[in-house]
């Protein structure tokens, strides 16, 4: 393309967009809500795969970047997040300059179980052929794969998933209650959005 002068013309660079991190349930949600606020801190899709990659031995800044692909400054701030909320420390690895390297803290290796159960769930619907994925979780003392099972807490009986219910407990507000009622209702009526 050229402009009036003949010369060709120069694209304009296309607009910077930045990524934006999803929006945080409400307070209410959160302080009522275990899983609002787990999705609060971990919501979006970069603070999960930078878990999943600190939860694999990952551990610096560059590492992160060359793994995921991210934008250092969407990094940061997921970083910065996550240290805030109590996942990961930042420890000094360098002097002059000084660089951090991420470790997971004790709630942050915890993670690991919700990460176990997401790649399971993916490779089981999501990857073709079903089952493909490109590393597994072992038991390090056999070698065997390892999966994620629920478990009955007093008799450690295994629960197959369509024994699983959600109740409410004494903590549960007004909207728990009616959340948990109106699903009990559909339950019940033998609707329960299966074709």
């Amino acid at each position: 393309m050229k402009n009036s002068t003949g010369n060709p013309k120069k694209a304009k660079p296309a607009p910077k967009i930045e990524a934006k991190a999803a929006p945080r349930p409400n307070k209410t949600e959160v302080d009522s809500c275990p899983i609002a606020a787990t999705v609060a801190i971990l919501g979006d899709r970069w603070s999960v795969l930078i878990m999943r990659d600190l939860l694999l031995g990952l551990r610096r800044f560059d590492e992160l970047v060359k793994s995921l692909g991210i934008a250092t400054n969407i990094l940061t701030d997921r970083l910065n997040r996550l240290t805030d909320e109590g996942l990961i420390a930042r420890q000094a690895y360098q002097k002059s300059p000084t660089r951090f390297e991420y470790l997971p803290t004790p709630a942050g290796e915890d993670f690991r179980r919700v990460i176990m159960s997401i790649g399971e769930w993916g490779k089981a619907w999501r990857m073709t052929p079903q089952g493909r994925t490109p590393f597994q979780y072992i038991n390090c003392d056999t070698g065997n794969a390892i999966i994620v099972k629920l478990v009955d807490a007093k008799t450690g009986a295994e629960v197959p998933i369509q024994d699983a219910m959600g109740v409410t407990t004494d903590w549960a507000d007004d909207l728990v209650n009616w959340r948990i009622a109106t699903a009990r209702a559909h339950a019940g009526s033998g609707n329960t959005g299966k074709a």
